[in-house]
């Protein structure tokens, strides 16, 4: 199978948002006008994985962002002018096309952008017992330094949410 990674487009968001509700549990789901509040905001940090067909296989959502700073659940995303990392939000793989490094290649496209940026960090929100799989990509369990982080890793309620960073 041919797989194409490109940025994400506005056209692509239903796509997303099926992919996103069978991948997430309902507590987690993010709506279509979020996800386009999101694209705007950060259209240069949100990439997709694709077949040769343009059927949608994976995708990730990042944006620059501060140390330590935990975006809430269902909330915009507000890119820092002054980064200090990127922030993975969001990344989903279809069932059907797990085991084809799509994950590892948008990290490492994530992680490629950070370094242009002059970042040395990426950092995300672990949910659904996902702190294993990140584990093993070099990230690390890190306690929010802040109140307020605490307060929106708490947003992910009921989902086993750990903010976790690789520095590099």
């Amino acid at each position: 199978m041919g797989v194409s990674y490109r940025l994400i487009r506005q056209a692509d968001l239903p796509a997303v948002v099926a992919l996103q509700d069978s991948c997430y549990s309902d507590a987690l789901y993010e709506s279509p006008k979020l996800l386009s509040q999101r694209l705007q905001m950060a259209a240069n940090s949100c990439w997709l994985a694709e077949n040769n067909a343009g059927e949608l296989l994976a995708y990730l959502f990042s944006y620059p962002s501060i140390n330590g700073y935990v975006t809430p659940l269902a909330s915009t995303f507000s890119p820092s002018s002054e980064p200090q990392l990127l922030y993975l939000h969001d990344m989903a793989v279809d069932p059907q096309a797990r085991r084809l490094g799509l994950a590892s290649q948008l990290l490492a496209m994530a992680k490629q952008y950070a370094v242009m940026l002059e970042l040395s960090k990426l950092a995300l929100v672990a949910v659904q017992g996902s702190v294993p799989y990140w584990q093993r990509q070099g990230f690390e369990v890190v306690m929010p330094p802040t109140a307020a982080a605490a307060a929106a890793l708490g947003s992910y309620q009921d989902e086993q949410a750990s903010y976790m960073q690789l520095i590099w």
